[in-house]
C-alpha cells in the first residue's frame, strides 16, 4: 500500500496504550446499534444556525469507524471486520457526507447529496484507505459499494465540474483527498487527467502561507491543513517513484517548523486566529516531518494526541499516528527563544519568567480576527494578557455577524479603541512592521482603523527581563482613547494599578481613569482536553484618556512583581 502500511498495526508500547483505550470503546459499541443521522437534526442548522446537534451524530459514525478499523488491524477476530462492514455501510447510507453548514442550497437534493466539502473529502479518503488496507477481510460488496459512493459523491463531481476551493486548508484537504482517492481507485490515465487541477490546489494552499512559514489560521489549522498536504505529498512521491517531491520545496520546510515555534510550554500554544490554547499534536505527522527535515524538533510524546483528543476523529491522522510513529525517535531541542515571522508579522519571545507574543498583519487573513497589534503574556502556566482564541462555531460566526463576536472583533483584543471606533475587516486594513529585534518590536497600526480615525498610530513593545513596556504614539485623534487589555483572570484594581495574578499594569499618565468590563462568551470546547467551561468570562481592562487632540503618547508598564491579591 502507499505509505508502506501493513495489514497489521505495528506493535510497540505507545500503540498498545492507545489500542487499550480503543478496545474499551469497541466493547461498548458491540452492544450499541448504529444510529442513523436523523433529518430532525440535519435541518437544525438551516433553521437556527446551530451546528453541534447533527455534527455530533455525524462524528460518532467516524469515531466508530476508527475504532472498528483499529480493532480489525490488530485482531483476526471476525467480529471486528464484521462490525467494520456495518459502520462502512451506514456511512455509505448517509444522505450527504458534507456538513449542513457547507451546503449552499438545502432544497437542492442532488447538489446537497454530492457537495464536496472538507468532511466529505475526509470521509471518502478514510473509506478508500480502509478498503485498501483490509481488502482481504471485507466483503467485495462492501468494497464495491464504497467505490461506487466515492466516485459518485467526490471523484465525478471533481472531474466533471469546475470545482474550486478556498485558498487555505480547504485546498489541501479537499483536493488532496480526491487526488489520493483517484490513486487508490483509478488508473494512471485517470489520475493524469486531474493532476494539474490537484496541483493548482496544492499551490493555492502553499500560497496561503508567506515564505516565513507562519500559519495565519492558527496552530490547530496548521496541523489540519498542512497534515493533509503532507499525506498527499507523501503518496504522490511514492506514486511517482520519487519524481514529484513537494517536500523538496524550501517553503514547505519552513511551514514544517511552525509547530515548534509557536509552542510556549507543554501543549500550550500562541492562540492567535481561530486556535485553541492547548493543542496536542499528531505524533505520526511530527515523526514523519522529523525524519524528513533535520530542522524539525521531535516533541515530547506526553503531549501527543490520544484517542478522543481529535474531536473530529479524522481517519487520516488517526491511522498515521499508528504507522508513522517511530519508537525511540528522539531529537535535540531546537526551540528558539526569539521568533520573528517578518512577512506574517508575528513576533514571539520566550524568556525565563514569561513568554510574549504580538502580531500585526492584515484584517482579511484566513480565519480572520480583527486583531492587528494584539499581544499575549503567558507566565507560570497562565495567560496574563490573553487572546480568547476561537468561539463556538455557528452560522453567524461564518457570516456577516462574525465581527459581532468578541473573539473575532477588535473589541475583544488587547488593542486601542479610538473614540469608540474599532478596527475594520478587509484587505485595506493592515499594519506595517517597523522594527523587530531581540528586545523591541514596533508596528504602524494606522491603517487597521477606518480612515479618519487618527493620522498615525505606532505601537511599540520593549521586552525586558520581568516587564514589558508598551508605548502607543497616536496623532490626529479628536476624542477618547481606550488602551484595552484582555484577560480571563479576574483583575483587581488598586488605585492606579491593575493586578492580574502576580502581574501589575500601570499607566504613566496618572490622569487616566480605569474601567473594567465583563463579557461572557462560548469557547469552542473539547479540543485536546482544554480546561475551559461551557461559558467563559472575559475581562476588558481599559485605561481611558479624556478627549485629546493632536498627539498623545501613552506608556504602559506590565510587570511581574505583585503577589497574588
Amino acid at each position: 500500500m502507499y505509505h508502506c502500511f501493513s495489514p497489521q498495526i505495528p506493535d510497540n508500547v505507545r500503540n498498545q496504550t492507545v489500542l487499550s483505550e480503543i478496545k474499551k470503546a469497541a466493547v461498548k459499541y458491540q452492544n450499541m446499534e448504529i444510529k442513523e443521522l436523523p433529518y430532525s437534526k440535519y435541518k437544525i442548522y438551516f433553521e437556527t444556525g446551530s451546528r453541534g446537534e447533527y455534527e455530533a451524530d455525524y462524528i460518532e459514525h467516524r469515531r466508530r469507524l476508527n475504532v472498528y478499523t483499529a480493532m480489525a488491524l490488530s485482531s483476526e477476530e471476525n467480529i471486528w471486520s464484521s462490525g467494520l462492514e456495518d459502520i462502512i455501510w451506514a456511512i455509505c447510507n448517509e444522505f450527504t457526507w458534507a456538513f449542513p453548514a457547507h451546503i449552499k442550497d438545502e432544497n437542492d437534493i442532488i447538489e446537497s447529496s454530492i457537495t464536496v466539502d472538507l468532511f466529505a473529502a475526509e470521509t471518502g479518503l478514510a473509506l478508500s484507505e480502509i478498503c485498501y488496507l483490509l481488502s482481504n477481510r471485507l466483503s467485495p460488496l462492501v468494497i464495491g459499494r464504497v467505490q461506487q459512493e466515492v466516485r459518485k459523491r467526490l471523484i465525478k463531481p471533481y472531474t466533471e465540474r469546475n470545482l474550486t476551493f478556498h485558498k487555505d486548508n480547504w485546498s489541501a484537504v479537499c483536493a488532496g483527498c480526491i487526488g489520493m482517492m483517484v490513486m487508490y481507485w483509478g488508473s494512471r490515465e485517470e489520475y493524469d487527467l486531474i493532476e494539474e487541477k490537484v496541483m493548482r490546489s496544492m499551490e493555492d494552499f502553499i500560497g496561503s502561507y508567506q515564505d516565513d512559514g507562519c500559519c495565519l489560521e492558527g496552530a490547530l489549522y496548521w496541523g489540519y491543513g498542512f497534515g493533509y498536504f503532507c499525506y498527499f505529498a507523501q503518496m504522490l512521491r511514492e506514486y511517482s517513484d520519487g519524481k514529484k517531491d513537494l517536500f523538496a520545496l524550501e517553503k514547505v520546510k519552513q511551514i514544517a517548523m511552525f509547530r515548534q515555534k509557536i509552542y510556549l510550554e507543554k501543549n500550550i500554544v500562541v492562540p492567535f486566529a481561530d486556535a485553541p490554547h492547548n493543542y496536542n499534536y499528531h505524533i505520526g505527522l511530527l515523526h514523519f516531518l522529523a525524519a524528513e527535515y533535520d530542522e524539525v524538533e521531535v516533541p515530547d510524546e506526553s503531549y501527543a494526541a490520544c484517542f478522543d483528543d481529535d474531536i473530529r476523529h479524522r481517519f487520516a491522522d488517526f491511522i498515521r499516528d499508528f504507522y508513522w510513529y517511530h519508537p525511540g525517535l528522539k531529537g535535540e531541542k531546537k526551540q528558539e527563544n526569539s521568533i520573528i515571522f517578518s512577512q506574517s508579522q508575528w513576533y514571539i519571545k520566550k524568556l525565563e519568567y514569561y513568554s510574549f507574543a504580538a502580531k500585526g498583519g492584515r484584517n482579511n487573513e484566513p480565519h480572520n480576527h480583527n486583531d492587528i497589534g494584539n499581544f499575549i503574556i503567558f507566565s507560570d502556566g497562565k495567560f496574563i494578557i490573553d487572546d480568547l482564541g476561537w468561539p463556538e462555531y455557528d452560522r453567524d460566526y461564518f457570516g456577516e455577524k462574525r465581527y459581532e463576536n468578541i473573539c473575532a472583533s477588535s473589541a475583544g483584543h488587547s488593542v486601542p479603541v479610538l473614540n469608540g471606533i474599532y478596527q475594520e475587516r478587509g484587505k485595506n486594513h493592515y499594519s506595517t512592521l517597523l522594527e523587530a529585534g531581540e528586545k523591541t518590536v514596533s508596528f504602524d497600526l494606522t491603517k487597521a482603523y477606518p480612515a479618519g480615525s487618527c493620522e498615525t498610530l505606532i505601537r511599540t513593545f520593549s521586552i525586558r527581563e520581568k516587564e514589558i513596556c508598551l508605548e502607543d504614539r497616536i496623532s490626529g485623534i479628536h476624542g477618547t482613547i481606550k488602551e484595552r487589555f484582555v484577560t480571563r483572570i479576574p483583575p483587581v484594581i488598586k488605585e492606579q494599578t491593575v493586578i492580574i495574578d502576580e502581574w501589575g499594569i500601570e499607566c504613566s499618565d496618572s490622569a487616566a481613569s480605569i474601567e473594567l468590563e465583563e463579557k461572557e462568551f462560548r469557547p469552542r470546547l473539547s479540543v485536546c482536553k482544554m480546561d475551559m467551561q461551557e461559558v467563559e468570562k472575559a475581562y476588558f481592562v481599559d485605561f481611558v484618556f479624556s478627549p485629546v487632540e493632536n498627539e498623545k503618547r501613552v506608556r504602559v508598564i506590565i510587570k511581574k512583581a505583585y503577589p497574588e491579591p
